[in-house]
This record gives C-alpha cells, sequence and structure tokens, in this order.
C-alpha cells in the first residue's frame, strides 16, 4: 500500500478529505486483536482443535474423494441460519461477505425457510466448516471469537460450497516448497497433496493469491516458514486474508452451472434512490423503473451478473408514454448517449444489469492524499486524523490512522475508530448502542468486482468496561478527553477500538 499516491479508508455520501494531525489523546486505544495477527489456523491451534487441514471438519462417513460429484453442490440460493449464540459484530460481517458473494458470483444467501439442507453458523471455539453440501440437515459453519474478519467468513464459506485448500493441489510442489522439519509435530498431514480424483482444480491454474492457501508461517515448530514459494516475490503473498482472487471466482464460477461470458462492470448504482442513479425525470413525471425478464425493444442481450448466473436474468425498464427528452435529462456517462430531439415522442428506457450490487454504499470517505509522503515524514506512534463525521443516527466519531505503526507494533499500520462530542451536542444515546463501524481500505480498481479491499468491523457493545471500569462506549464528554479540532473548537475524544493492518 505505501507504493500508493492515495489511500481512501472507506466508513460504511462520499466524501474525499485530506489528513489532518492533532495532538495525541492522553487515554489509550484497544487493538481488537491484541496486537496480534491471528490466522484461521492460529485461533484454531489456540482453541485446542485438531480438525483436517486446520479448519475442515469430516463426519463418520466422509472421505476426501466424497466431494467430487453435482450431489455435494449446494444450489445456487444456499439457504442458512445464524444462532443466537453468535456474536453481534460477526452476524453484521456475515451479511457483508454475503453480499461480496452476491456481487461477484453466481452464489445468493438466503435466510432458511424449511429446506431440507441450511448452513447453520454458530459461535464454536474456532472458525471452521464441513467441505460441500453433506445433505445431512442442519449443517453447522462455526465463526468463533476473533473469527469476525470478512475473509475469514468467505473462507470458511468456500469450504462449505466444496473447496479444499490451494496448496493441497497435485501440483503444489511445482511452486512451493514444503519445510518439513519446521512443521510441528504431529501436523505433517496438513500439507499433503491430493490428485484431481479426490479435489479437483478446475482446470485453474495455481494460484498463490488465493484466499484458500495456507500462510508461509501455517503450522510451524519455530519462527521460520513452513511454505517457501518457488518464486520469492509470493513469499508474503500466499495467506492473504482480504478478499477472493480472480482465480477463486473463476474456480467458483466453473463450479456452479453457469456459462463463462463477461463484460465490464465499473460501478453500481442504486435504483431506490430519489434521483434514480442520476436519471432526473422531469415535471409530473409518474413512471417508476420495473424489474422484468425481458423489455420491449431490448436489451436482447443478457448481461445481468456479467452474464455468468442462469436462471438469473433481469432488467430494469422504464417505459414512458408520451416521454419527452430534453436538456433536463440527466442520463450518467457510464451509459450510451443518443441525440434526441425535445419533441413529445413515445419511448421509454430500458437497462440491463441492474442487479449486480445491491450493498449499501459506504456513508464517508477519508481520503489520504500523497500517502508515500505521509508514509515517509511521518514517526512511529504518531497518528494522523480525519475529520469528525456524523452518522444518520446523530453519533460523530472521528478515524485515527498510525501510518508506520504504534509502539507496540511498529511497522504495522493500524487503524481506530473513536467516538467524539462537541459542547451542546444532544439526542445520542449513551452508551452508543450497538453501532457497528466498517473502515476499509479501499483498494482503487475501477472493477468492483476485482477489488480487494481489506475492511475490517467493529460493534459498539453498550456493556463494554474498560479495565477502570468505565463504560467504552460512554458519553466521550464524560469518558473521553478533550482535544482541539482543526476548527479551533474544542471536542472530546473517546477511547479508539480497531484493528492492525498488517
Amino acid at each position: 500500500m505505501a507504493g500508493g499516491k492515495a489511500v481512501c479508508l472507506l466508513i460504511v455520501f462520499y466524501l474525499c478529505v485530506t489528513a489532518v494531525s492533532l495532538p495525541a489523546p492522553v487515554i489509550e486505544d484497544y487493538d481488537v486483536d491484541g496486537g496480534r495477527d491471528l490466522d484461521i489456523f492460529d485461533i484454531n491451534e489456540e482453541s485446542g482443535l485438531d480438525l483436517v487441514e486446520g479448519d475442515i471438519v469430516l463426519d463418520e462417513k466422509q472421505t476426501r474423494n466424497s466431494i467430487i460429484g453435482d450431489q455435494y453442490r449446494w444450489p445456487q440460493t444456499v439457504p442458512y441460519y445464524m444462532e443466537d449464540d453468535l456474536e453481534i459484530n460477526a452476524k453484521g460481517v456475515i451479511l457483508k461477505a454475503f453480499e461480496q458473494y452476491r456481487l461477484k458470483t453466481c452464489i445468493d444467501f438466503q435466510p432458511w425457510s424449511g429446506e431440507k439442507n441450511y448452513i447453520s453458523i454458530f459461535k464454536g471455539n474456532g472458525c471452521y466448516s464441513s467441505v460441500g453440501n453433506r445433505h445431512v440437515g442442519k449443517q453447522r459453519l462455526s465463526i468463533g471469537t476473533n473469527c469476525d474478519r470478512i475473509a475469514t467468513i468467505e473462507h470458511e464459506f468456500l469450504h462449505a460450497l466444496g473447496f479444499w485448500h490451494e496448496q493441497s493441489r497435485s501440483d503444489r510442489d511445482d511452486y512451493v516448497k514444503i519445510m518439513w522439519d519446521r512443521i510441528s509435530e504431529g501436523k505433517e498431514h496438513n500439507f499433503n497433496t491430493y490428485d484431481d480424483t479426490t479435489s479437483s482444480s478446475l482446470g485453474v491454474p495455481y494460484d498463490y493469491g488465493s484466499m484458500m492457501h495456507y500462510s508461509k508461517n501455517a503450522f510451524r515448530n519455530g519462527t521460520e516458514p513452513t511454505i517457501v514459494t518457488n518464486i520469492p516475490a509470493f513469499s508474503d503473498v500466499i495467506g492473504q486474508r482480504m478478499e477472493f482472487s480472480d482465480s477463486d471466482l473463476l474456480k467458483l464460477s466453473r463450479s456452479t452451472t453457469a456459462v463463462t461470458k463477461t463484460s465490464t462492470f465499473l460501478d453500481s448504482c442504486d435504483f431506490e434512490r430519489e434521483n434514480i442513479c442520476g436519471m432526473i425525470q422531469g415535471a409530473g413525471a409518474t413512471a417508476d423503473w420495473l424489474r422484468v425478464s425481458a423489455a420491449a425493444g431490448g436489451p436482447t442481450t443478457d448481461y445481468s451478473n456479467l452474464g455468468k448466473c442462469t436462471g438469473k436474468s433481469t432488467t430494469r425498464s422504464l417505459a414512458v408514454a408520451p416521454c419527452k427528452f430534453g436538456r433536463q435529462k440527466k442520463i450518467p456517462s457510464g451509459f450510451p448517449r443518443h441525440k434526441r430531439d425535445t419533441s413529445t415522442t413515445p419511448g421509454g428506457m430500458s437497462l440491463d444489469d441492474i442487479n449486480l450490487s445491491e450493498t449499501t454504499c459506504p456513508e464517508f470517505a477519508w481520503r489520504v492524499k500523497n500517502f508515500n509522503h505521509v508514509m515517509d515524514n511521518t514517526p512511529e506512534d504518531e497518528a494522523i486524523y480525519s475529520p469528525p463525521f456524523t452518522s444518520k443516527e446523530g453519533y460523530s466519531f472521528q478515524m485515527k490512522l498510525y501510518p508506520n505503526g504504534t509502539k507496540g507494533n511498529p511497522g504495522e499500520l493500524a487503524v481506530y475508530a473513536n467516538l467524539v462530542a462537541r459542547e451542546g451536542d444532544t439526542g445520542q444515546k449513551w452508551p452508543c448502542p450497538w453501532k457497528q463501524i466498517t473502515m476499509m481500505l479501499m483498494d482503487q480498481n475501477p472493477h468492483i468486482q476485482k477489488r480487494m479491499s481489506n475492511q475490517r468491523s467493529v460493534t459498539t457493545d453498550p456493556s463494554r468496561t474498560t479495565t477502570s471500569g468505565a463504560l467504552f462506549w460512554d458519553d466521550p464528554r464524560k469518558v473521553g478527553s478533550e482535544v482541539t479540532d482543526t476548527d479551533g473548537v474544542n471536542t472530546s475524544e473517546g477511547r479508539g477500538w480497531g484493528p492492525q493492518c498488517t
């Protein structure tokens, strides 16, 4: 990330601002990871779990080759049920993971409504899943403590959808070298390979960037890596836990009943908004956009979900008669333009593929300009601050970024969310109850489906206390420290809550 010229920190209204610097607060921040960057397998080992390949549950009847075959696929719409014991933050992140599946694949997830087989998500002792549809009715998938990262959840659901780990492929040794003497005793079986009769690669080349790959330090017995990439530049790439790689998506596409036709898609819009994606209707217009399977006059080409998903073709159609096309019509640059006169004419408009992303756009974005300069000139343990943002519910918060890490974790970028309050602020309920903040270091790839952004979510628990017994998310004017904002106004800042980002 240091190689980029700008970094956007999106907070779940688009607003780009420059970085500001405020005096360091007196109170300490809270690192949700406790200063450690734990992978799925570290979490499970610390929980005392001894699972196949670290996070796979095999039932008594299951062997590895039992996953080969269409009978172990889930339908494209997978039923799920969230158990009551799930942490509230995990529930929110699970829903965000489902949004990514909908955006990038043909797979959808819908709440269980009596289907024979479904995935039951619960809070177990770690992060783990079975592989494929086991046809057991209630198939359990655990999202335990510290498993509430979006990539961890996507990883476990890829297992549930039928995927094994990348480094268990039969061609693994052509790309990485396993250092057997560095593996913890009794864990060697986690590095077995399997041929195409037991685990299919679906004709996709080996992928160092797969989110299903072990990290270089998986199951190590000391400080040296257990996996060495044949191309050294990929040593720190394997084991990425940000997002699906292109190859992950390709394999998922080939594992479903999908075609391979694709088209370019740069961004999404929400036709439920008042301005219907910037297409402003004239005064007195009463027509509305309708989702239909076909529209008179076209388009005849189906690009729904980039043309990949069978049976999911829908079109947004706006039929207008009569219709007057004039200067009052705003047509965004992302759609084809055609010259028309301003006379009244029967007609309308239909657009294919408005169903790709129905996710809520980030409410705020903090753009740190010239990030190379910021990295080079900000000392370790010194933070830069965003301006305060105010949510729709009236809570104000501020983002705090340590470009070169904190004293306890030097060299590891850290980002925290702090509640803030000014004198005269009213209408909020304290302690702040169950508000989720999602912080995203945005991959600025213009193709929305290829973005591999790094995101973490935190949720305000009104009952959480500090070591001194104070309520963590209480009114910053009571439990915070006073700082002077860039406009000279005194502001109270609460404790920061957030992750280190390696």
